[in-house]
Formats: structure tokens, sequence, C-alpha cells
């Protein structure tokens, strides 16, 4: 076998290629084109055409040519166009949504194309759109106010005492969520054409969970109370304040609940709280932290009573901060970044 060949073959992780390669070797060392095709288990059609692309054109004739397929129907510009009136018009102003239907008129009337279903819906893929799942958004929502409040370095420097240089300060994310015996039920793994059933209790017994994480540190503090006040939260502020190294300055964000108070900070002197603007839950990444526990830890099961809801959100609390760079990971944002 020829030595060149032979390192090529070795070397090529195409296995198509690499028995266009072992054909042409096999007929460089004799063997005939039958031999080559009973050997390789192909069609001596395939041997010929092999071994002529590599008299003709070396080795780069036996690379395969990339499948042009049928050309597109529609124009680049047309594409574009579409494109445009997809994501303009995804969400219909009277309601509802827009449907593989509609895309297909659109299609119709403006460019004089018809289309099938299914040529549609590839068509939309090609043009990186895909079916995906909204979120939801508050309608007094401000997009301006959330982006004016993610110039945070700004926005801290206004907060804390004048005397804090901002590499001293650690920033914290803190909320509430209520967990109890109204629980969710999440997908899981299961037979194909079954639908399996997850207990979902009618109780009506919770607790409160107030959490805060620290993205400089992986730190987490949380209390359970069966209220959520500002009595709790207090509390929960003093968790924070005593888990901040001497030296440092603790900015806790929040939103604007009744019982997160900024004043509440002032029986701290190194606690500063920060309220994001109204409806925007988007930007407190410890949402992330209640999904995280009800998806992998207290979903699809039941409590017996408030003492259960408390020892098994304590456990799952305990569990998630286990690891600092989970906690890191999932609730740091780039905005939050104070000194470069």
């Amino acid at each position: 076998m020829n030595s060149d060949l032979s390192k090529l073959i070795g070397a090529t992780s195409n296995a198509r290629l690499r028995l266009r390669l072992l054909a042409v070797s096999h007929f460089i060392d004799g063997k005939n084109r039958t031999e080559i095709a009973s050997f390789l288990k192909v069609s001596r059609l395939s041997v010929n055409k092999w071994i002529k692309a590599y008299l003709d054109f070396g080795v780069e004739g036996l690379v395969e040519k990339p499948h042009t397929g049928r050309p597109s129907r529609l124009t680049i510009e047309q594409k574009k166009y579409l494109k445009e009136y997809v994501t303009s018009n995804a969400i219909k102003p009277e309601g509802g949504r827009l449907q593989g239907s509609d895309v297909t008129q659109f299609i119709l009337d403006e460019f004089d194309i018809s289309y099938q279903p299914s040529g549609v819906y590839r068509l939309l893929h090609e043009l990186n759109l895909s079916w995906i799942t909204t979120r939801s958004k508050h309608p007094k929502q401000s997009e301006e106010a959330q982006e004016s409040f993610k110039k945070f370095p700004i926005e801290t420097i206004l907060k804390i005492p004048g005397h804090i240089h901002l590499k001293e300060v650690l920033v914290w994310f803190q909320d509430e969520a209520r967990f109890g015996q109204r629980n969710t039920t999440t997908k899981i793994w299961a037979e194909k054409g079954t639908r399996p059933r997850a207990v979902q209790q009618q109780q009506f017994e919770y607790a409160y969970l107030f959490g805060a994480v620290c993205i400089n540190t992986g730190e987490a503090e949380a209390i359970v109370s069966p209220l959520s006040n500002m009595e709790a939260m207090t509390k929960h502020l003093e968790l924070i304040s005593t888990a901040t190294p001497r030296g440092k300055h603790s900015v806790v964000i929040m939103d604007q609940a009744s019982w997160h108070q900024a004043h509440l900070a002032n029986h701290f002197k190194n606690i500063t709280i920060i309220h994001i603007p109204p409806y925007s839950p988007e930007l407190n990444p410890i949402e992330q932290v209640w999904q995280w526990l009800r998806q992998y830890k207290l979903a699809n099961r039941c409590f017996e009573n408030y003492n259960d809801i408390v020892n098994s959100v304590c456990n799952a609390w305990n569990s998630f901060c286990e690891d600092k760079r989970r906690v890191q990971s999932l609730c740091f944002r780039d905005w939050t970044r104070l000194v470069s």
C-alpha cells in the first residue's frame, strides 16, 4: 500500500473519504478493479469513478463536494423580507400568534410563490427561526428603565457611602419565594405514547424562603419564615451583614415589594439596598435559583405539614449552595461588574 496514502487513510476521520483512499491504494498496489470492489464491498462502478477522479485530480478528486440541492425558490432579498415579516408579526396585534398558514399566504401574496406547509417550515428553519416559548412581560414594564439600571456602577456609587471604593463592594441578589403543598410538576423521561402522572396536593400549607446570593464569592444566606414581612426581611439582612467580611460593603439588589424598604438597611453599617425597576423580575437572577430548587429538588412530591415543607426547603437550598461555582455561574450578570 502506498505510504503517503496510508498516512492519509490513518489521519482522516471521514469514513467515505477513507473508503475511496483505500480503493485507490489497492489499485496502486496492483489489484484489479473487480478485486477491489469485492474486497471493499462496493460496486465496481464506484471503484471506477474513484480511480478516475484520483487519476484526473489527485486526492482532491476524492473529496466529496458539498451537496447544493434544489435551488431556493426565494431570492436572498425575498428571504430577508420574509424574516422581517415573521419576526415583526410573530405576535398578532389583535392577539394570537403567527402560524405556518399565515406565512404560506404571505409568500403567495407577496412573491406569487406557492409553498406546501412542510416547505414553509424548512424555509423558516433555514432563516434561523425556531418555534419557541415566549417569556412573560408585564404591560407596565419599561425597557428604558431596565437599560438605565444596568449602568450599575453609577447607581452603586450614588447609593453607597462616599468613602467606600467599588473594589470593596460585594453584590448580592435577594428575593423570597413561596413553597408549599400546592407544588409544581415537571417534565420527566417516560416511554413514548404514555402520559405519566405526578402527584399534586390540594392543601394550602406553605412557607417563605428568603434567599440571597453573593455573585462575587458564591456565598449564600437564607431563612425560612411562615410570613413575608419586614420582620423576616430584617432578619435576613442581618444574616447578610454578618456574612460580609470586615472592610467590605454589601450592596443588596432586590425588587420593590412593600417589605423591601430601603430604610431597613439603616440598621446595618455594611449594607446598602438598591431596588430594581418595577415589573422587572428578569433583572434578578435569583428567580433562576427558585426554578432550580423546584426543578431539581422540590417538584413532583408531597409535603405532610409545615415542618416537612421547612425541612425540605432547607435541604434543597443547602444542596444548591454547596457548589459556589454553580451559584456564581447561575447568578452572575455582566452588568453587575463594578471594577475591571
